[in-house]
């Protein structure tokens, strides 16, 4: 009985989804000039970044809207790709960016975040697109082809390479490595990583419209964080802030499924430096190093 509860209610999500697709591309529904891009790699706390930044009453937020259709409809062989005009995808992947970009919400389940946001013919004041993702080999494409503002968020290779491990993902993910090397799955990871991050943070240091954000400091002192980050964007820190902190941030949740997005942010943001060997660390600290990416070099980000 359960089951079929749930299956009527995702059955209603899509049906309402799809018409808001219809109306908004027939309404052309008008959102605020410069949606926000928050952009990381994947397991990189973009997702309690983005909730957090959601409950301004001024942003319409939605969750990936170009990864999850691209991985589940599409048949995307991975999240993370370098993007550039060759691609074999980049037709699919230019098309729901538009979609993502022009504010036509997604069927795909988790991407919208309140469909109120996204109702054609509302009477207030037009909202600004917060668009999360997570393919930071697009940073390039996403800050040539669309006006936005960019939010791209760091975190420490450790931290996103326990994740990586802990969800089955990390011995793939280092398969995107073509080069010949050495290196085990942990170094791959971190020179991935470095990669990807160090392109990524290329494109923002040019880019006038944006902000660099690194994971510890959010989550070290997110009251002033995170109002730094919504005055960057030019939207008023919400009313209630206080208790969106005590919430996403001093929450003292399960978070094993890796999927919640309210904790304790400071507990879960240094478990790597329990969770993961010496053995482990220096291989992923080698592989990292072979990249050009400026942050997290000091030996004593890696506790040696």
């Amino acid at each position: 009985m359960e089951r079929l509860r749930k299956a009527v209610k995702r059955i209603k999500d899509i049906l309402s989804l799809y018409c808001l697709r219809l109306l908004g591309k027939a309404a052309n529904k008008h959102f605020s000039s410069s949606p926000i891009l928050l952009l990381s790699y994947p397991r990189s706390g973009s997702s309690w970044a983005g909730k957090i930044l959601a409950t301004s009453s001024q942003l319409a937020y939605v969750r990936e809207p170009v990864t999850q259709p691209y991985l589940k409809r599409y048949s995307g062989e991975r999240p993370v790709f370098m993007l550039n005009d060759s691609h074999a995808d980049a037709a699919v992947y230019t098309r729901l960016a538009n979609e993502a970009f022009s504010g036509v919400p997604s069927l795909h389940k988790g991407v919208v975040d309140n469909k109120r946001d996204f109702l054609p013919y509302s009477k207030t004041k037009p909202k600004k697109l917060l668009i999360k993702e997570v393919n930071p080999g697009a940073a390039r494409f996403y800050c040539t082809h669309y006006d936005l503002s960019l939010l791209l968020l760091l975190r420490h290779p450790a931290a996103v390479a326990l994740s990586f491990y802990e969800m089955g993902w990390l011995n793939k993910h280092g398969k995107l490595l073509k080069e010949d090397t050495q290196l085990d799955e942990w170094g791959r990871f971190g020179k991935l990583y470095g990669m990807f991050m160090a392109d990524a943070v290329e494109v923002a240091s040019r880019y006038q419209q944006s902000k660099i954000i690194r994971y510890e400091q959010l989550v070290n002192a997110p009251e002033q964080e995170f109002s730094d980050i919504f005055k960057h964007c030019n939207i008023d820190t919400p009313d209630y802030f206080d208790s969106v902190i005590e919430k996403y941030c001093h929450a003292k949740n399960d978070v094993s499924s890796g999927y919640q997005t309210q904790r304790d942010s400071k507990l879960t943001s240094e478990k790597w430096k329990n969770k993961l060997n010496a053995e482990q660390l220096a291989s992923l600290r080698k592989g990292f190093l072979e990249s050009k990416l400026e942050f997290y070099q000091d030996p004593s980000d890696w506790m040696v």
